[in-house]
């Protein structure tokens, strides 16, 4: 697991600052937001993922992350509230146009149904994750 803080300012855009020493890499690399790339001050670049995949940012827990990686009709989604918080893995399944996830091992609901519209995830209380 790589531990990051998102940030946005109308002067500098997004950047993502990511520990990477878990990895071998440097605690604390700034990277920026281009389009649809991570690009980071050496110059290498990650190319955000398309389809549901991808990393999401969750209003309810603005320093966290939410992580979505989908296999055929099955999801599994990494999740943490806060930056020194538990990571939790959640699974979740395709289902009548949109996804069910079992939010269980996180203490709450166990199908708990999503809708994919455009770049966000919409739960039924109104709360949308937005991919990063």
């Amino acid at each position: 697991t790589v531990n990051g803080k998102v940030k946005t300012s109308k002067k500098s855009g997004t950047t993502v600052t990511l520990d990477l020493s878990p990895k071998g890499g440097p605690k604390d690399i700034v990277a920026t937001l281009t389009g649809d790339q991570l690009v980071f001050p050496d110059g290498n670049a990650w190319t955000k993922f398309t389809g549901i995949d991808g990393i999401y940012s969750d209003p309810n827990h603005p320093a966290g992350y939410r992580v979505v990686r989908s296999t055929g009709s099955k999801l599994s989604i990494t999740l943490q509230d806060e930056p020194s918080g538990e990571v939790v893995e959640v699974a979740g399944k395709r289902k009548n146009g949109g996804y069910s996830i079992d939010f269980s091992p996180k203490g709450g609901p166990k199908n708990l149904g999503v809708v994919v519209k455009g770049d966000q995830l919409e739960f039924p209380d109104g709360n949308a994750w937005t991919k990063l």
